[in-house]
């Protein structure tokens, strides 16, 4: 990438400085064969902050259903 493309690009959407990670353990992908280095699936290929925001979506949700399940014991 050109220095002023970079310049210019948006660093959220230019996929510059973020690793594809896979979907389902956030490992790093060998990109040739779109397989998970930690498990050995085929994994679907996301960039590392998307994990990240499912995994602490998955983590609010979770702490919210703790807190129902705390309420509804009384």
């Amino acid at each position: 990438m050109l220095y002023d493309n970079w310049k210019l690009s948006n660093p959220i959407d230019d996929g510059e400085g973020y690793d594809m990670v896979s979907n389902c353990c956030g490992a790093l992908l060998d990109e040739t064969e779109e397989r998970c280095l930690d498990c050995k699936e085929g994994c679907v290929a996301i960039e590392d902050y998307e994990y990240e925001a499912i995994q602490m979506e998955h983590y609010l949700e979770d702490r919210a259903d703790d807190e129902r399940l705390e309420r509804l014991r009384g």
